[in-house]
């Protein structure tokens, strides 16, 4: 399956029908695009100088899977627990779309996209 290119103007075309129909969504959105623009100068950013390329890992065609899968489920988790300091974060939400989003960019990488999956 062939992947979609979007052009920035699409992408801004998009977001502003969104703004439109649904104001709150686009802020949600605005949001997790300001997480990971974030991260582009984070610790783990900066290990890259080091050698550790993390992102790398990610989107690993065989491995990344994976690891994309438990992180979402890590940050699934600690946001639905109850009880602790760490329960109920915005972040762990920004984190979890995050690496999903790793997942998606893996499968468009490795080749694996099926735009005629069922529907559900």
């Amino acid at each position: 399956m062939e992947k979609q290119t979007f052009s920035v103007e699409d992408i801004s075309a998009m977001l502003n029908d969104i703004k439109t129909k649904e104001p709150d969504v686009c802020e949600a959105i605005g949001m997790v695009v300001k997480h990971i623009h974030g991260t582009y100068s984070d610790k783990y950013a900066k290990g890259q100088d080091m050698g550790i390329d993390t992102k790398k890992m990610l989107y690993n065609k065989d491995g990344g899977k994976n690891i994309n899968e438990y992180q979402v489920a890590r940050y699934l988790q600690r946001y639905v627990t109850k009880g602790t300091k760490k329960s109920g974060l915005l972040i762990d939400l920004m984190k979890m779309i995050h690496y999903a989003i790793f997942e998606i960019v893996r499968r468009i990488r490795a080749g694996q996209l099926d735009f005629n999956e069922p529907a559900v």
